[in-house]
């Protein structure tokens, strides 16, 4: 990415509420009537460096007078503890007079997801900090500044990138400190984890991806979606306080994973497939990993034929090598379904995901683990709905195939852990936990 302002082409939107005074506005999402600028990067090969994934650049990047979020988190997978946890920096910006003021914070998020026998799964948010005050935010515009200079701080905790300085940011790192702690109605989760990448490397799945606007108000809308670590190796302590009991988890060599995004979009109106599962050899390496990003809405248009435009990305990792599936070439089978009364949504609770080229075969089942869930609204200014997120451990299984000449894929989907020779050569077996997730629309 050019580290000059960015212009993405704006397309012409309508609305039926063109016209109506803005006190009387309801701001829902709706599509252009002409297609949007085409995708940038549509395959994701995007060149990935520390300035064009986890930099703040605002400036650079804005382009309309809706909210501008980014977003920076980590999860970790610790199955000697038996814990799972996910912590999230975030910052949000809108100079627009109609919700600037339920914007211009920076805040903090932890969550823990324990074996049920041990307690039940808890998510903490910190305060939101004005970003007016001095004090509650600094984000680097390389991130890659060297050890002991913050790239990313506010008041609930901070980021160091522990890697050589880079000025210009060019350079992936290769090593994260986060560091903080959130409290919200009498509980508590600290953390001091060091992220290691791993072999996976860096990747940009989207990169200003366009999304529908808001209204004629509030466009152009798009996305950068970025995967800096998708393999990590996570040490260090996590310490939780449920309310009743203060434990401090010493977390070692647990399988981990940092992205984040950034952007302006509504993120109400996308529902959000995603996966996140790795595997280690008998020596404790990094031998396997797969992360699936595919919404299943909104449909719309973008030129150059894109109809439908949404992303979709589906990257294997195996041994060294990367193997990708794009957009048509990624399946989601949704078999079991639950309903939240709390959130008035549903969310899948059980999928078969399958990804197939004409040179290798995935095929990806995911069950949620009983007990493991945790939910979240993620808090959208008035009227706008919230963001309805439902993060699991799932069980995984599934295998990974080269293709036969004719190789015939489709009835794998059947029993995905099951041996299928007319698809081709097994390449990996996959058993074990990981990360789901599903982003819902309100249910009507």
């Amino acid at each position: 990415m050019s580290k000059t302002k960015r212009s993405l082409r704006i397309g012409s939107c309508t609305s039926a509420t063109s016209g109506v005074p803005a006190a009387f506005l309801v701001l829902v999402l709706t599509g252009c009537t002409k297609p949007l600028p085409a995708p940038v990067y549509p395959d994701g090969y995007t060149p990935v460096t520390q300035f064009n994934t986890d930099s703040w650049n605002y400036d650079l990047h804005h382009e309309s007078n809706f909210m501008y979020g980014q977003m920076w988190y980590f999860n970790f997978v610790d199955e000697a503890n038996d814990i799972s946890g996910v912590v999230s920096y975030g910052a949000n910006v809108s100079a627009n007079p109609l919700i600037s003021s339920q914007s211009n914070y920076a805040n903090a998020m932890a969550m823990l997801i324990p074996n049920p026998a041990a307690g039940a799964p808890f998510r903490v948010w910190s305060e939101k900090y004005p970003m007016s005050e001095s004090g509650n935010f600094y984000g680097s515009s390389t991130f890659s500044e060297g050890p002991g200079v913050h790239e990313l701080e506010n008041p609930s905790g901070y980021i160091d990138v522990l890697d050589p300085a880079d000025p210009e940011g060019d350079i992936l790192a290769n090593t994260y400190h986060i560091v903080g702690s959130v409290s919200e109605n009498g509980k508590m989760i600290a953390w001091d984890l060091t992220y290691e990448r791993l072999g996976a490397p860096g990747w940009i799945p989207w990169m200003d991806w366009p999304f529908p606007y808001v209204l004629d108000l509030f466009g152009p809308s798009w996305m950068t979606y970025t995967m800096n670590m998708s393999s990590a190796k996570v040490n260090g302590t996590f310490v939780t306080y449920d309310g009743e009991e203060l434990v401090t988890y010493d977390v070692v060599n647990a399988k981990g994973y940092h992205d984040g995004f950034y952007g302006e979009l509504l993120f109400t109106n996308i529902a959000w497939n995603w996966a996140d599962y790795k595997q280690w050899d008998e020596s404790g390496n990094l031998d396997f990993s797969t992360v699936v990003h595919k919404p299943s809405g909104p449909a719309y248009a973008c030129e150059g034929g894109w109809d439908e435009c949404l992303p979709g990305n589906l990257r294997v990792y195996n041994e060294g090598t990367v193997y990708d599936f794009y957009r048509s070439e990624i399946n989601i089978h949704y078999l079991t379904w639950a309903h939240d009364e709390e959130f008035n949504a549903d969310y899948a609770t059980e999928e078969i995901i399958t990804g197939e080229n004409d040179a290798n075969y995935l095929c990806l089942h995911w069950e949620e683990l009983p007990g493991r869930l945790e939910k979240a609204l993620w808090d959208l200014p008035d009227p706008l709905p919230d963001n309805r997120t439902f993060e699991m451990i799932s069980q995984f299984d599934g295998a990974f195939y080269e293709k036969s000449a004719g190789g015939e894929c489709g009835e794998c989907a059947n029993a995905c852990g099951a041996e299928c020779p007319a698809c081709g050569t097994l390449i990996k077996n996959i058993d074990g936990v990981g990360w789901s997730d599903y982003v819902s629309l309100p249910s009507e």
